[in-house]
Formats: structure tokens, sequence, C-alpha cells
């Protein structure tokens, strides 16, 4: 019976982990904003789609250091996105997030990114 209670709390950490808000790096007090977008694709029935955020946009220069990424959801019942950093981050000057939504969900995400000043 104890065991079938740590398996319940296992899956239950796991299942905060896989959340739809996410935070890469720590942003200190003298960090500045450098990106503050809301990301919004309406839902696709039966489809789970993935998007891809990357940081700074196509065909643009970013010369400062990333300290700190967030990826807030904006839905009120944690249906958002499960979230990954897949290149970059911080103490880098760039990042791509890989955002997949849930099946028949949309997306509704606000992005800030922070760096070192």
């Amino acid at each position: 019976m104890k065991v079938i209670v740590q398996v319940c709390v296992l899956f239950a950490i796991a299942a905060v982990a896989y959340s739809a808000s996410s935070t890469w790096g720590v942003r200190n007090s003298t960090d500045v904003l450098i990106l503050n977008t809301r990301v919004f694709h309406p839902a696709v029935r039966n489809i789970a789609q993935t998007f891809y955020f990357d940081i700074p946009a196509s065909y643009q220069s970013n010369n400062k250091v990333i300290s700190a990424i967030y990826l807030d959801d904006q839905f009120q019942n944690s249906t958002g996105p499960v979230n990954t950093l897949v290149a970059g981050g911080p103490g880098w000057t760039y990042a791509s997030v890989q955002m997949r939504t849930q099946t028949s969900i949309g997306l509704n995400v606000t992005v800030l990114v922070y760096a070192r000043n």
C-alpha cells in the first residue's frame, strides 16, 4: 500500500513538472526586459500543434546575454502547452523554445525575456 502512495506522489510531481508555464534562468534586479510578447494561435480540432518561438526573431539581432525566459500560460484551467527549451537560453544571446499544445487546445502564452544590463 505504501508503494502505491509513493507512485501516486511521483506522478503528481511529474504532472507539475509538465505544467504550461515555464521558467529558464533567474532574473536579477539589474536585468532589462528585452521582450514582452503574447503568442496566440487558435485551436485546431483533433490536432496537437507544435510551435517554435525564436529569440531574436528572424532577421533580427541581439547582442545582450539572456538571463531569464518566462513563458506564462494565459489559460486559467492549465490547458496550456508543454514547453521545451531547444537551443540557447540563459547565458546565450539566442534561444529557441518549442511549444506543443494539447489536442484540440489553442495556444495563448505570454513570453518575457530578460537580459543582463
